[in-house]
């Protein structure tokens, strides 16, 4: 008997939005202030998500190359000023350095993904290649935003050391290596972390739908192996990049720190 596919009706829907209420009672009872936050998170996941639906319905019938590679670009772009709007970081043009290691790192082995490992033919369908590249982007989004709040607060709690590096004639990737180090290993532990735990803790989210489409499991533990790793490869080469570039812009012709860099 084969497996039958559920789907999930309008009161289905509905229920599921239902969990969301002992959040608010929570939230409501401690006096979080978080309840607007709550709403306002809700109602934009589900607006974006049914915007998505559409747009996907008529991008999967398009196989144009540079429709799948603007699209793609486009969620760099809205990925990089995510990022942007929770780091905190002072200096101007980090949404350009964002896109580069973006780009880079998520576009590199998202392109890798369709050809030489799930080798699409065409490689540019957007059925397998928005997908893939969004998981791999999302997971580098949160890797680098991770990297830069943790390197931005090393040097800014270890100010005063880092400047005594610097007036002992350190230049400035000298001054901030271990808080590269340690920021960098930051950025890799949710990660590593879901490595560990997948499939004994908990069945990722890809697995669980293609499962629940009829996928047989084996065959869906070859996709998410292969996602994971992509993940891995991408979210380190990402947020490395990023902490490479953004620290150069940290100190000014002297080595020595921007005055403007904690206003």
């Amino acid at each position: 008997m084969s497996p039958r596919f559920y789907d999930i009706t309008l009161v289905g829907l509905l229920a599921a939005y239902a969990l969301a209420l002992p959040v608010w009672l929570i939230v409501w009872s401690n006096r979080l202030k978080l309840g607007r936050d709550l709403a306002v998170s809700i109602v934009r996941m589900s607006l974006q998500l049914l915007a998505i639906g559409f747009v996907l319905e008529y991008l999967f019938e398009l196989h144009i190359w540079y429709v799948t590679i603007g699209v793609f670009v486009t969620m760099v772009f809205f990925a990089a000023r995510t990022i942007v709007a929770r780091a905190g970081v002072a200096l101007g043009g980090l949404t350009s350095i964002l896109a580069l290691a973006l780009l880079a790192g998520a576009g590199s082995v998202s392109a890798f993904l369709v050809l030489a490992v799930v080798r699409v033919d065409p490689w540019y369908a957007p059925r397998y290649f928005i997908p893939l590249a969004g998981m791999v982007l999302g997971n580098s989004m949160s890797g680098c935003a991770l990297a830069l709040e943790r390197f931005y607060a090393g040097v800014k709690d270890n100010r005063k050391i880092v400047e005594t590096h610097l007036a002992h004639g350190a230049t400035g990737a000298e001054a901030t290596r271990e808080i590269l180090r340690s920021a960098f290993r930051a950025s890799l532990i949710p990660t590593l972390s879901s490595m560990s735990g997948i499939g004994l803790v908990f069945i990722p989210g890809m697995m669980t739908g293609q499962i629940l489409g009829g996928v047989d499991p084996i065959d869906a533990i070859r996709y998410q192996i292969v996602i994971m790793m992509a993940i891995l490869g991408s979210v380190a080469f990402a947020s490395f990049l990023v902490l490479f570039l953004e620290r150069r812009r940290f100190f000014d012709e002297y080595q020595l720190l921007k005055q403007d860099l904690f206003e």
